[in-house]
């Protein structure tokens, strides 16, 4: 039997229905008051470690539990996290399948050193230019040729609209696709016959399935968004390590030794905040993994281009210049200082806005030098 929820925001209220078979609404996820004109709510994730501060075992088991819903699918196997809110959820199942013939190829908004195999925009983002690269080893290029599956992950579905253009676009780059699946936490989609528009026959797999309904306050004046113009905005990487966007079987790079050091010098405190930065989310979550099986309590969360303001899920919120150089404000959400857990500002540029590390009192430690 289906259950609905009400949930009141500043800018109206959404009413959440929950299909029979999902994962319990409150495990998974909560709401705040979007800074859109277009739809004036954001679902916040408490499993994704973006918006919220999450444990990493339950970011780790909200992915293992993604990766299970997919069948066995034909290989090679072609799996793409999109930019900037899935590129560890993305990993966390490429990882997950456990298979010898997958290929993980996140898609970014960061300009690095290779061939761009495609781009693609979503339309109602706050941040819509995707760019994908072609995979510079040998070895994955040849798995990316011959990729009979492709699995596109993302937090949640509401229109199916990007995933679809995505499905396309990536047509003529896979000639011999066999199968699609897209994976989400949450499918909020009221059908699924977008689907249909994937070069190959398609499904999708979430940990909850639902339907929301958005009821605006006619009184509620919103805050103006961030400049259109903004959205965009690429960023520069002139010196890059490949954590992902030019293709990784497996992770190639080890956080123990770093791990090791941070846990010796904070074995007294009560705990620690991990932070990634944008889209460099998957190694700050291996960081805070290694962390928490030596023993201590941890958090992730990271960064965004999101604009959100206080309401809902979403209590305090930071704005600050983006390390990746772009004019695009950055944010980060629930965020108050706290003299007992220290903050450790994980990154792959050449530095973090001074302002963000002066607000929390925290560390950047600059991962590509780290691993």
């Amino acid at each position: 039997m289906s259950v609905t929820n009400r949930v009141e925001l500043p800018a109206g209220t959404v009413s959440v229905t929950v299909a029979p078979g999902s994962m319990p609404l409150a495990t998974l996820c909560d709401f705040a008051a979007r800074n859109n004109p277009r739809r004036g709510f954001l679902v916040v994730s408490k499993v994704l470690g973006r918006h919220l501060p999450t444990p990493p075992a339950a970011m780790a088991g909200a992915m293992a539990a993604l990766a299970a819903r997919l069948d066995d699918l034909p290989g090679p196997v072609l799996v793409i996290g999109m930019a900037e809110t899935a590129v560890a959820l993305g990993q966390g199942v490429h990882e997950a399948l456990a298979r010898d013939d997958s290929l993980y190829l996140p898609s970014t908004r960061q300009q690095v050193a290779g061939e761009v195999m495609l781009r693609f925009a979503e339309p109602h983002s706050h941040a819509a230019a995707h760019l994908l690269y072609r995979p510079q080893e040998p070895e994955l290029a040849a798995r990316l040729a011959a990729a009979r599956s492709l699995v596109l992950v993302d937090d949640e579905c509401s229109t199916g609209t990007t995933l679809a253009n995505l499905g396309r676009a990536l047509a003529a780059q896979l000639p011999r696709l066999e199968a699609v699946r897209v994976a989400v936490l949450t499918d909020w989609s009221p059908d699924h016959d977008w689907l249909a528009a994937m070069p190959a026959p398609a499904a999708i797999v979430s940990l909850l399935q639902g339907r929301l309904e958005w009821t605006a306050r006619p009184d509620y004046a919103p805050p103006a968004p961030p400049p259109a113009a903004a959205a965009d905005a690429l960023g520069s990487l002139k010196t890059h390590r490949n954590f992902g966007r030019l293709g990784v079987a497996r992770e190639g790079w080890d956080v123990e030794p770093l791990a090791d050091r941070l846990a010796r010098r904070f074995a007294g405190v009560a705990g620690l905040r991990v932070l990634g930065t944008g889209e460099f989310t998957w190694p700050p979550f291996q960081l805070a993994r290694a962390l928490a099986a030596r023993g201590l309590d941890v958090t992730v969360q990271a960064t965004t281009r999101s604009p959100i303001h206080p309401g809902g899920a979403i209590d305090s919120a930071l704005t600050f210049q983006d390390n990746y150089g772009t004019p695009v404000p950055n944010y980060l959400y629930n965020c108050a200082p706290d003299p007992e857990r220290p903050v450790l500002v994980c990154h792959e540029t050449q530095g973090v806005d001074p302002a963000l590390l002066a607000a929390l009192g925290a560390e950047a430690i600059d991962m590509t030098a780290e691993t």
